[in-house]
């Protein structure tokens, strides 16, 4: 029955009015305007976020290495080497532990990592001498072998300090215009 006098107040109607045009526009529009800027913030956010997470695990990355490398070392310079093309921030050098191969030679490992940085990279250098004896002790022969890996890019600062037994590096990486800042603070283990 209600849809019957529905149909009869609609009966003599043939379209919509201006007016009801104009209102079902503004209502479309005003829906459109919402889910475009929330797609483009949606992306905005998304890519905050990536640059954030790409600054953060380059930090991450080069504190595991400085902080690995500084615990073991027994000797540490914060001095760039003139005699080498590269801008070292940091040079460290420590024995390894006494080990032997399969044929009871006595094997001893010195280690010289340098850190180098230039063009918003950090290189970690590092160059092995094994020292090889005889099971009577007599020397045989030293084996050298050298690594480079790139430890961490965007970084826009570096800095290096070693003051009271303790080695402080202030990294700042930039991704995008995301800027992450840390500090880390390691202690050596002591020289003997």
């Amino acid at each position: 029955m209600i849809f019957y006098r529905l149909a009869l107040i609609n009966e003599n109607q043939k379209g919509f009015t201006l007016i009801e045009l104009m209102v079902g526009l503004a209502i479309t529009a005003s829906i459109m305007v919402g889910i475009t800027a929330t797609v483009f913030q949606t992306f905005d956010v998304n890519a905050k976020s990536v640059n954030h997470m790409a600054a953060s695990m380059q930090m991450q990355n080069a504190g595991h290495w400085f902080s690995q490398d500084i615990q073991m070392a027994q000797v540490i310079a914060t001095d760039d080497d003139v005699g080498t093309p590269e801008t070292e921030v940091l040079t460290l050098l420590w024995i390894g532990w006494e080990r032997r191969d399969q044929h009871n030679n006595q094997l001893i490992d010195t280690y010289v990592v340098s850190y180098t940085y230039d063009n918003n990279k950090i290189w970690r250098n590092e160059d092995v001498d094994t020292d090889k004896y005889d099971s009577g002790g007599s020397f045989l022969e030293t084996i050298e072998s050298t690594s480079s890996v790139l430890v961490a890019e965007h970084i826009t600062t570096l800095t290096v300090s070693a003051t009271g037994g303790k080695v402080t590096v202030g990294i700042v990486a930039s991704v995008g215009d995301t800027v992450e800042d840390r500090t880390y603070e390691v202690t050596p283990r002591p020289a003997h």
